[in-house]
């Protein structure tokens, strides 16, 4: 880490002046070890902060918006996949509901006009058969 930021400063050719620094020793003229920048470079150095946290929240928010796009081209296909389904079923029971209809009225047309003879007609031959049942098993 120290020698990139050593050979960042050192290539800096833009500057006026050129950025300075001093690598301080233990106990030299400051009581612990360290790097000394001069003004230029500690400017540098804020700049280029700066500049590349501007940078990164430019691209953060860039990245954020593509996701964001995403999101919503995605969520807005769903809607309208909802839609179609729920389009496509009713018109599924709408029609279900056509075909019973028309299966009730052809129902009622070819039903017999009287019933009450049918209906008597199958009470007296169940009980016919019934009766025959019985007999036949009791002997």
């Amino acid at each position: 880490m120290f020698l990139k930021l050593l050979l960042f400063l050192s290539m800096n050719a833009g500057a006026t002046e050129p950025a300075k620094f001093t690598v301080l020793e233990y106990k030299a003229p400051a009581p612990f070890a360290g790097v000394l920048f001069d003004e230029n470079a500690i400017s540098k150095i804020m700049a280029d902060y700066d500049l590349y946290k501007y940078s990164c929240d430019i691209q953060k928010d860039y990245e954020l918006k593509i996701q964001r796009e995403e999101y919503e081209f995605k969520l807005e296909n769903l809607k309208i996949e909802h839609k179609a389904l729920t389009d496509e079923y009713d018109l599924f029971i709408i029609q279900k509901d056509k075909e019973i209809d028309l299966l009730a009225n052809a129902l009622k047309k070819t039903s017999p006009r009287y019933k009450w003879l049918y209906f008597a007609g199958g009470i007296l031959i169940g009980s016919v058969v019934s009766y025959g049942a019985h007999r036949a098993l009791n002997e």
